[in-house]
């Protein structure tokens, strides 16, 4: 509750500046706020679930492909067992090795893509969090215009001088 010491969040009348400061209420601006709030979280929430579902794509891929290639070493380390020629050892360890460096690139850029998707959606709502603000301000700004013509000054009444002939 405010207090003389502890006032409310919008009451500006502290301040001490020369030019016409709003007399700000909570309800000059209450339902703008809120609406304007509710956008700004909303954007906010959208940005983090689409990080953590594309984290989570990436990680899975990310996991699948470790336990395929996991397998595919110890299938390797099994076929060198059987070798018993040099030229066998080599046509093994060669077609490993050419096998891995394709299905790395290939993961490498499967996770590249994820990373370009997650980072373009979470531009797009960025974009919607910029445009938010900038509606807020221009809330904001309604409200203070609102707010000054709400607190202006009666104009002054004007007495008019009668002349000695209007008295007589």
């Amino acid at each position: 509750m405010p207090t003389k010491r502890n006032t409310g969040a919008f009451d500006f009348t502290a301040l001490k500046v020369d030019w016409p400061m709003p007399a700000f209420t909570n309800w000059a601006f209450a339902e703008r706020e809120d609406r304007m709030e509710a956008k700004a979280v909303a954007s906010f929430q959208k940005m983090g679930n689409t990080m953590w579902s594309h984290a989570e794509k990436a990680f899975d891929d990310h996991m699948e492909f470790v336990s395929h290639r996991l397998h595919e070493d110890f299938e390797c380390a099994k076929s060198l067992s059987q070798c018993v020629a040099p030229e066998q050892t080599m046509a093994t360890l060669q077609a490993f090795y050419s096998k891995m460096a394709t299905e790395y690139q290939d993961h490498f850029e499967k996770q590249a893509a994820l990373f370009r998707i997650s980072v373009s959606e979470n531009a797009a709502a960025v974009e919607e969090l910029n445009e938010t603000a900038l509606e807020s301000v221009g809330e904001l700004g309604k409200a203070a215009e609102e707010s000054l013509i709400d607190k202006k000054p009666a104009a002054p009444k004007t007495r008019s001088r009668r002349t000695a002939s209007e008295k007589s």
